[in-house]
């Protein structure tokens, strides 16, 4: 075989082993709730209360940008996202491909919380059940950030890069986040009873052969939600559930959000 002839192959052999590389840095996720990393656990007794769940207030902000193209341009040596609303990105390879609808998924996992965990005698999601039929409680939300931070490390080498990343350097990073504020009122009277802030920002590093998945809202939901949902079930005169081990070594290991990081279109003093 010729010199030229033998080059092009060897070149060929390594651009089809590296593409495929590539495609793992794509990553699809869909929000799913409970997230099956906890076990269930019950109240021993119910507050006696019947909860309706509103929909949240969406007041996150409308930053939707990619860098990522910078990660293609030779000697230059990452690209980056930054999604306030990671549901509504156009799906590339280059963007996140999330699917969720905050504002109705997370109000409608903390009624199945109310519910799995016997917290409270009922409870109802407002979109899903026409109000004055009996609650006692009106439980509502502000959505204030839900976002997704993304890096992609290239190492300067562009398309090549896969090659670093199989030699287990890191592919980038993650970083999900989230902050909701609730409260929960009185039916008759509107006052309110009981108010809590959600708020959790998780970042890890990510490699071709480590690292956790890419999107882990519905886990850190579970836990901060689960950590809160005692109170208000003893707000209620009832008892909170147990929280299994598993859960409290998380919450031991991931101390929530001190500073909110992205909290939406209303957080600059009036």
């Amino acid at each position: 075989m010729e010199p030229a002839a033998r080059r092009r192959g060897t070149l060929l052999v390594c651009a089809a082993s590296v593409l495929p590389l590539a495609s793992c840095y794509t990553s699809i996720g869909k929000w799913t709730y409970p997230s099956g990393h906890y076990r269930t656990t019950e109240s021993p007794h119910p507050a006696p209360a019947f909860v309706l769940v509103e929909p949240f207030l969406d007041l996150r902000g409308i930053d939707n940008t990619s860098y990522m193209p910078w990660s293609y341009v030779p000697l230059f040596p990452l690209g980056w996202n930054h999604f306030d609303r990671p549901e509504a990105t156009v799906p590339s390879s280059d963007t996140t491909q999330f699917r969720a609808d905050p504002d109705i998924d997370l109000p409608r996992a903390l009624v199945a919380e109310l519910r799995r965990s016997r917290l409270v005698d009922r409870a109802e999601f407002a979109g899903d059940f026409n109000g004055g039929r009996g609650e006692t409680h009106v439980l509502r939300g502000r959505l204030r950030s839900f976002f997704l931070d993304e890096s992609r490390i290239t190492y300067g080498l562009s398309i090549y890069a896969p090659v670093m990343w199989a030699l287990a350097l890191p592919m980038g990073s993650s970083t999900n986040g989230f902050c909701v504020d609730l409260e929960l009122a009185e039916r008759q009277s509107g006052r309110v009873v009981w108010q809590a802030r959600i708020a959790e920002t998780n970042e890890h590093v990510e490699g071709f052969y480590y690292g956790p998945e890419w999107y882990r809202f519905s886990p850190m939901w579970e836990r901060r939600l689960r950590e809160k949902l005692g109170s208000l079930a003893t707000t209620l005169g009832g008892e909170a559930a147990p929280l299994p081990p598993e859960l409290l070594r998380d919450l031991e290991e991931t101390p929530p959000a001190g500073v909110v990081e992205h909290p939406g279109v209303d957080a600059a003093p009036k």
